[in-house]
Protein backbone atom coordinates (compact mmCIF):
# COMPACT_ATOMS: atom_id res chain seq x y z
CA UNK A 1 0.00 0.00 0.00
CA UNK A 2 2.59 2.34 1.10
CA UNK A 3 4.75 1.62 -2.35
CA UNK A 4 1.19 2.05 -4.38
CA UNK A 5 0.81 5.42 -2.34
CA UNK A 6 4.36 6.78 -3.07
CA UNK A 7 4.03 5.74 -6.81
CA UNK A 8 0.90 7.54 -7.46
CA UNK A 9 2.25 10.52 -5.48
CA UNK A 10 5.18 11.03 -7.69
CA UNK A 11 2.36 11.05 -10.52
CA UNK A 12 0.22 13.24 -9.65
CA UNK A 13 2.85 15.59 -8.19
CA UNK A 14 3.02 17.72 -10.98
CA UNK A 15 -0.61 18.03 -11.60
CA UNK A 16 -0.65 19.31 -8.13
CA UNK A 17 2.00 21.78 -8.43
CA UNK A 18 -0.28 23.36 -11.80
CA UNK A 19 -3.08 23.20 -9.93
CA UNK A 20 -1.50 25.15 -6.23
CA UNK A 21 0.37 27.66 -8.90
CA UNK A 22 -3.76 28.58 -10.77
CA UNK A 23 -5.12 28.44 -7.25
CA UNK A 24 -2.63 31.23 -6.02
CA UNK A 25 -2.66 33.22 -9.53
CA UNK A 26 -6.71 33.01 -9.35
CA UNK A 27 -6.52 34.47 -5.33
CA UNK A 28 -4.56 37.39 -6.67
CA UNK A 29 -7.13 38.89 -8.49
CA UNK A 30 -9.46 41.17 -5.48
CA UNK A 31 -12.88 39.71 -7.45
CA UNK A 32 -12.81 36.64 -6.76
CA UNK A 33 -10.43 35.82 -3.85
CA UNK A 34 -13.21 36.33 -1.50
CA UNK A 35 -14.92 33.87 -3.24
CA UNK A 36 -12.25 31.13 -3.97
CA UNK A 37 -11.09 31.26 0.13
CA UNK A 38 -14.10 30.66 1.46
CA UNK A 39 -15.59 27.02 0.83
CA UNK A 40 -19.28 27.58 1.44
CA UNK A 41 -19.41 30.09 -1.69
CA UNK A 42 -16.44 28.76 -3.53
CA UNK A 43 -18.52 25.88 -4.15
CA UNK A 44 -22.10 27.49 -4.93
CA UNK A 45 -19.70 29.78 -7.48
CA UNK A 46 -18.25 27.14 -9.58
CA UNK A 47 -20.98 25.41 -9.57
CA UNK A 48 -22.53 28.09 -11.52
CA UNK A 49 -20.06 28.42 -13.62
CA UNK A 50 -20.19 24.79 -14.96
CA UNK A 51 -24.01 25.91 -15.39
CA UNK A 52 -23.50 29.11 -17.26
CA UNK A 53 -20.91 27.26 -19.70
CA UNK A 54 -23.69 23.77 -19.52
CA UNK A 55 -26.25 25.83 -20.70
CA UNK A 56 -24.77 27.41 -23.33
CA UNK A 57 -23.67 23.84 -24.53
CA UNK A 58 -27.46 22.76 -23.88
CA UNK A 59 -28.95 25.56 -26.20
CA UNK A 60 -26.40 25.31 -29.30
CA UNK A 61 -25.55 21.49 -28.73
CA UNK A 62 -27.57 19.41 -26.62
CA UNK A 63 -27.15 16.19 -28.68
CA UNK A 64 -23.08 16.65 -28.20
CA UNK A 65 -23.76 16.43 -24.31
CA UNK A 66 -25.97 13.95 -23.96
CA UNK A 67 -23.66 11.66 -25.61
CA UNK A 68 -20.21 13.08 -24.44
CA UNK A 69 -21.24 13.48 -21.10
CA UNK A 70 -22.61 9.92 -20.22
CA UNK A 71 -19.42 8.63 -22.23
CA UNK A 72 -16.76 10.76 -20.15
CA UNK A 73 -18.51 11.66 -16.53
CA UNK A 74 -21.10 9.14 -15.81
CA UNK A 75 -19.20 6.23 -15.01
CA UNK A 76 -17.09 8.78 -12.69
CA UNK A 77 -20.25 10.19 -11.18
CA UNK A 78 -22.13 6.62 -10.11
CA UNK A 79 -18.63 5.80 -8.28
CA UNK A 80 -19.20 9.24 -6.73
CA UNK A 81 -22.85 8.15 -5.91
CA UNK A 82 -22.31 5.17 -4.65
CA UNK A 83 -18.92 6.45 -2.48
CA UNK A 84 -21.11 8.97 -0.65
CA UNK A 85 -24.50 7.51 -0.25
CA UNK A 86 -23.32 4.49 1.04
CA UNK A 87 -19.83 3.52 2.10
CA UNK A 88 -18.80 6.93 3.64
CA UNK A 89 -22.15 7.55 5.82
CA UNK A 90 -22.23 6.03 9.09
CA UNK A 91 -24.53 3.38 8.19
CA UNK A 92 -24.72 0.12 10.05
CA UNK A 93 -23.51 -3.10 8.25
CA UNK A 94 -27.35 -4.14 7.51
CA UNK A 95 -28.07 -0.93 6.39
CA UNK A 96 -25.14 -0.64 3.92
CA UNK A 97 -25.54 -4.51 3.07
CA UNK A 98 -29.47 -3.67 2.20
CA UNK A 99 -28.39 -0.68 -0.39
CA UNK A 100 -25.51 -2.35 -1.95
CA UNK A 101 -27.24 -5.78 -2.49
CA UNK A 102 -30.21 -3.81 -3.61
CA UNK A 103 -28.31 -1.63 -6.28
CA UNK A 104 -26.39 -5.04 -7.62
CA UNK A 105 -30.51 -6.78 -7.86
CA UNK A 106 -31.45 -3.57 -9.62
CA UNK A 107 -28.55 -3.49 -12.29
CA UNK A 108 -28.99 -7.48 -12.55
CA UNK A 109 -32.12 -7.08 -13.67
CA UNK A 110 -31.56 -4.16 -16.39
CA UNK A 111 -27.98 -6.48 -17.66
CA UNK A 112 -31.02 -9.22 -18.19
CA UNK A 113 -33.06 -6.53 -20.31
CA UNK A 114 -29.92 -5.19 -22.10
CA UNK A 115 -29.16 -8.98 -22.86
CA UNK A 116 -32.71 -9.22 -24.07
CA UNK A 117 -33.48 -12.56 -22.03
CA UNK A 118 -36.56 -10.73 -19.87
CA UNK A 119 -38.87 -7.93 -19.33
CA UNK A 120 -37.72 -6.43 -16.27
CA UNK A 121 -39.48 -3.17 -16.07
CA UNK A 122 -41.94 -4.08 -13.30
CA UNK A 123 -39.67 -6.29 -11.27
CA UNK A 124 -37.58 -3.81 -11.60
CA UNK A 125 -39.50 -0.82 -10.05
CA UNK A 126 -41.18 -3.28 -7.39
CA UNK A 127 -37.99 -4.74 -6.40
CA UNK A 128 -36.80 -0.56 -5.73
CA UNK A 129 -39.96 -0.13 -3.89
CA UNK A 130 -39.16 -2.43 -1.72
CA UNK A 131 -35.97 -1.43 -1.17
CA UNK A 132 -37.50 1.91 -0.37
CA UNK A 133 -39.62 0.32 2.03
CA UNK A 134 -36.84 -1.50 3.76
CA UNK A 135 -34.51 1.12 3.49
CA UNK A 136 -36.58 3.13 5.43
CA UNK A 137 -37.74 0.45 8.24
CA UNK A 138 -33.86 -0.30 8.85
CA UNK A 139 -32.75 2.84 9.00
CA UNK A 140 -35.04 4.57 11.15
CA UNK A 141 -34.19 5.14 14.93
CA UNK A 142 -37.67 5.16 15.53
CA UNK A 143 -40.23 2.87 13.68
CA UNK A 144 -43.42 4.25 15.47
CA UNK A 145 -42.78 7.62 14.34
CA UNK A 146 -44.93 10.07 11.98
CA UNK A 147 -42.07 10.26 9.58
CA UNK A 148 -41.53 6.72 9.19
CA UNK A 149 -45.16 6.43 8.61
CA UNK A 150 -45.30 9.05 6.06
CA UNK A 151 -42.58 7.70 4.43
CA UNK A 152 -44.11 4.31 3.94
CA UNK A 153 -47.66 5.83 2.96
CA UNK A 154 -45.69 7.92 -0.09
CA UNK A 155 -43.24 4.84 -1.14
CA UNK A 156 -45.98 2.62 -1.35
CA UNK A 157 -48.44 4.79 -3.27
CA UNK A 158 -45.47 5.73 -5.45
CA UNK A 159 -44.61 2.11 -6.25
CA UNK A 160 -48.14 1.36 -7.29
CA UNK A 161 -48.59 4.00 -9.33
CA UNK A 162 -45.01 2.91 -10.99
CA UNK A 163 -46.36 -0.81 -11.38
CA UNK A 164 -49.41 0.75 -13.29
CA UNK A 165 -47.41 3.18 -15.54
CA UNK A 166 -43.85 1.37 -15.89
CA UNK A 167 -42.99 3.14 -18.79
CA UNK A 168 -43.64 6.07 -17.66
CA UNK A 169 -42.36 6.34 -14.24
CA UNK A 170 -39.12 5.44 -15.56
CA UNK A 171 -38.92 8.47 -17.88
CA UNK A 172 -40.11 10.62 -14.66
CA UNK A 173 -37.18 9.03 -12.12
CA UNK A 174 -35.08 9.85 -15.75
CA UNK A 175 -36.06 13.39 -15.42
CA UNK A 176 -36.58 14.08 -11.98
CA UNK A 177 -33.29 12.17 -10.14
CA UNK A 178 -30.88 15.23 -11.93
CA UNK A 179 -32.73 17.57 -9.87
CA UNK A 180 -32.38 14.91 -6.89
CA UNK A 181 -28.95 15.67 -6.81
CA UNK A 182 -28.93 18.77 -6.41
CA UNK A 183 -31.64 18.39 -3.32
CA UNK A 184 -29.40 15.81 -1.62
CA UNK A 185 -26.39 18.31 -1.87
CA UNK A 186 -27.83 20.89 0.00
CA UNK A 187 -29.84 18.23 2.32
CA UNK A 188 -26.96 16.15 3.14
CA UNK A 189 -23.90 18.16 2.62
CA UNK A 190 -23.96 21.58 2.79
CA UNK A 191 -23.18 23.26 6.20
CA UNK A 192 -26.09 25.51 5.30
CA UNK A 193 -28.36 26.71 2.51
CA UNK A 194 -27.75 30.50 2.64
CA UNK A 195 -25.28 30.11 -0.01
CA UNK A 196 -26.44 27.52 -2.08
CA UNK A 197 -29.65 28.47 -2.14
CA UNK A 198 -29.50 31.43 -4.34
CA UNK A 199 -27.61 28.57 -6.92
CA UNK A 200 -29.81 26.14 -6.73
CA UNK A 201 -32.77 28.90 -7.67
CA UNK A 202 -31.11 30.18 -10.39
CA UNK A 203 -30.02 26.69 -11.95
CA UNK A 204 -33.86 25.51 -12.27
CA UNK A 205 -34.54 28.85 -13.46
CA UNK A 206 -32.36 28.29 -16.36
CA UNK A 207 -33.47 24.80 -16.95
CA UNK A 208 -37.14 26.52 -17.11
CA UNK A 209 -36.03 28.99 -19.35
CA UNK A 210 -34.87 26.25 -22.10
CA UNK A 211 -38.61 24.42 -21.33
CA UNK A 212 -40.56 27.89 -21.57
CA UNK A 213 -39.12 30.11 -24.17
CA UNK A 214 -37.95 28.92 -28.04
CA UNK A 215 -34.34 29.39 -26.87
CA UNK A 216 -33.61 25.42 -27.59
CA UNK A 217 -36.06 25.78 -30.86
CA UNK A 218 -33.50 28.63 -31.98
CA UNK A 219 -30.51 26.82 -31.04
CA UNK A 220 -31.52 23.88 -33.42
CA UNK A 221 -31.84 25.96 -35.89
CA UNK A 222 -28.54 27.88 -35.46
CA UNK A 223 -26.40 25.16 -33.25
CA UNK A 224 -25.43 21.88 -33.64
CA UNK A 225 -28.60 19.88 -34.65
CA UNK A 226 -26.91 16.18 -34.44
CA UNK A 227 -23.65 14.71 -32.71
CA UNK A 228 -22.18 11.15 -32.90
CA UNK A 229 -24.94 9.99 -34.73
CA UNK A 230 -28.08 11.37 -32.52
CA UNK A 231 -30.28 14.07 -33.87
CA UNK A 232 -32.26 16.08 -31.36
CA UNK A 233 -35.37 15.18 -32.98
CA UNK A 234 -34.32 11.62 -32.13
CA UNK A 235 -33.54 12.72 -28.83
CA UNK A 236 -36.54 14.70 -28.12
CA UNK A 237 -38.93 11.07 -29.34
CA UNK A 238 -36.92 9.49 -26.49
CA UNK A 239 -37.06 12.14 -23.79
CA UNK A 240 -40.59 13.96 -24.83
CA UNK A 241 -42.79 10.87 -26.12
CA UNK A 242 -46.00 12.35 -27.32
CA UNK A 243 -45.20 16.13 -27.51
CA UNK A 244 -45.98 17.16 -30.60
CA UNK A 245 -45.03 20.51 -29.60
CA UNK A 246 -41.48 20.50 -31.38
CA UNK A 247 -40.40 24.07 -29.96
CA UNK A 248 -41.42 22.02 -26.07
CA UNK A 249 -39.50 18.73 -27.32
CA UNK A 250 -36.94 20.63 -27.94
CA UNK A 251 -36.95 22.44 -24.57
CA UNK A 252 -37.36 19.12 -23.05
CA UNK A 253 -34.37 17.89 -24.54
CA UNK A 254 -32.50 21.14 -24.25
CA UNK A 255 -32.93 20.93 -20.22
CA UNK A 256 -32.26 17.71 -19.58
CA UNK A 257 -29.08 17.89 -21.18
CA UNK A 258 -28.45 21.09 -19.03
CA UNK A 259 -29.69 19.38 -15.64
CA UNK A 260 -27.30 16.24 -16.52
CA UNK A 261 -24.65 18.17 -17.14
CA UNK A 262 -25.16 20.12 -13.76
CA UNK A 263 -25.90 16.04 -12.33
CA UNK A 264 -22.55 15.48 -12.99
CA UNK A 265 -21.00 18.64 -11.03
CA UNK A 266 -22.80 18.05 -8.16
CA UNK A 267 -21.05 14.83 -7.63
CA UNK A 268 -18.19 15.38 -8.62
CA UNK A 269 -17.20 18.70 -7.41
CA UNK A 270 -19.99 19.76 -5.00
CA UNK A 271 -20.40 17.01 -3.19
CA UNK A 272 -16.66 15.75 -2.64
CA UNK A 273 -16.08 19.70 -1.75
CA UNK A 274 -18.04 19.84 1.02
CA UNK A 275 -18.13 16.57 2.03
CA UNK A 276 -14.43 17.52 3.22
CA UNK A 277 -13.88 19.41 6.49
CA UNK A 278 -12.15 22.29 6.56
CA UNK A 279 -12.05 25.34 3.90
CA UNK A 280 -9.22 23.67 1.92
CA UNK A 281 -9.73 22.38 -1.62
CA UNK A 282 -8.67 18.86 -2.42
CA UNK A 283 -5.55 18.12 -4.21
CA UNK A 284 -5.37 15.60 -6.84
CA UNK A 285 -3.33 13.15 -4.13
CA UNK A 286 -5.39 13.69 -1.72
CA UNK A 287 -8.55 12.86 -3.59
CA UNK A 288 -6.31 9.56 -4.50
CA UNK A 289 -6.14 8.75 -1.40
CA UNK A 290 -9.36 9.47 -0.08
CA UNK A 291 -10.64 6.87 -3.11
CA UNK A 292 -7.76 4.02 -2.04
CA UNK A 293 -9.59 4.39 2.06
CA UNK A 294 -13.28 4.19 0.68
CA UNK A 295 -13.10 1.71 -2.29
CA UNK A 296 -9.66 -0.63 -1.50
CA UNK A 297 -6.90 -1.14 -4.45
CA UNK A 298 -9.12 -4.39 -6.33
CA UNK A 299 -12.49 -2.18 -6.20
CA UNK A 300 -10.66 1.04 -7.65
CA UNK A 301 -8.64 -0.86 -9.82
CA UNK A 302 -11.71 -2.35 -11.37
CA UNK A 303 -13.49 1.44 -11.12
CA UNK A 304 -10.48 3.15 -12.80
CA UNK A 305 -10.89 0.35 -16.10
CA UNK A 306 -14.29 1.28 -15.93
CA UNK A 307 -13.51 5.10 -16.07
CA UNK A 308 -11.34 4.42 -18.87
CA UNK A 309 -13.04 1.77 -20.72
CA UNK A 310 -16.64 3.26 -21.23
CA UNK A 311 -15.58 6.10 -23.39
CA UNK A 312 -12.53 3.73 -25.42
CA UNK A 313 -15.85 1.86 -26.43
CA UNK A 314 -17.60 4.80 -27.44
CA UNK A 315 -15.34 5.70 -29.82
CA UNK A 316 -16.29 3.01 -31.52
CA UNK A 317 -19.67 2.89 -30.91
CA UNK A 318 -20.82 6.29 -29.27
CA UNK A 319 -24.78 5.44 -29.30
CA UNK A 320 -24.70 1.87 -27.84
CA UNK A 321 -22.33 2.21 -25.52
CA UNK A 322 -23.93 5.79 -24.10
CA UNK A 323 -27.86 3.67 -24.17
CA UNK A 324 -26.18 0.50 -22.39
CA UNK A 325 -24.16 3.25 -19.83
CA UNK A 326 -28.02 4.73 -19.05
CA UNK A 327 -29.70 1.23 -18.12
CA UNK A 328 -26.73 -0.02 -16.16
CA UNK A 329 -26.08 2.76 -14.55
CA UNK A 330 -30.16 3.70 -13.27
CA UNK A 331 -29.72 2.04 -10.26
CA UNK A 332 -28.18 4.92 -8.92
CA UNK A 333 -31.24 6.91 -9.31
CA UNK A 334 -33.00 4.38 -6.96
CA UNK A 335 -30.01 4.66 -4.64
CA UNK A 336 -30.70 8.76 -4.47
CA UNK A 337 -34.09 7.98 -3.70
CA UNK A 338 -33.06 5.73 -0.98
CA UNK A 339 -30.87 8.61 0.20
CA UNK A 340 -33.96 10.93 0.51
CA UNK A 341 -35.72 8.31 2.37
CA UNK A 342 -33.16 7.85 4.90
CA UNK A 343 -32.76 11.70 5.51
CA UNK A 344 -36.54 12.27 5.63
CA UNK A 345 -36.86 9.31 8.33
CA UNK A 346 -33.37 10.24 10.39
CA UNK A 347 -33.03 13.97 9.92
CA UNK A 348 -30.42 14.07 13.27
CA UNK A 349 -28.41 11.84 11.77
CA UNK A 350 -28.67 14.17 8.22
CA UNK A 351 -27.78 16.94 9.60
CA UNK A 352 -24.59 15.42 11.57
CA UNK A 353 -22.91 14.57 8.00
CA UNK A 354 -22.90 17.96 7.21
Amino acid sequence: MATSATFSDSLLAPLDRVRSAVFVRATRLSAVRGVLLDKQRRVPALLLAHAALALALAVTAPTFMLLLGPLVLGVPHVLSDVRYLVLRPAFSSRLRGLLLGGSAVLLGARLLELAGLAKTVRLELGGAGALLLLVAVVGAPRLRSARVLAALVAIAALTAIALIWPRAARLVLCHAHNVLALLLWGMLFRRTWRRALPAALLILAAAGLLLATPLAWWGFRHGLPSAFGLHALAAADALAPGIKNATLALGVVSSFAFLQSVHYAVWLHAVPQDATRGNATLTFRMSYRSLLADFGKPALLLATLLVLAVPAAGVLSPLRVQAAYLSLSSFHGYLELAALALAWVRPEQSRACR
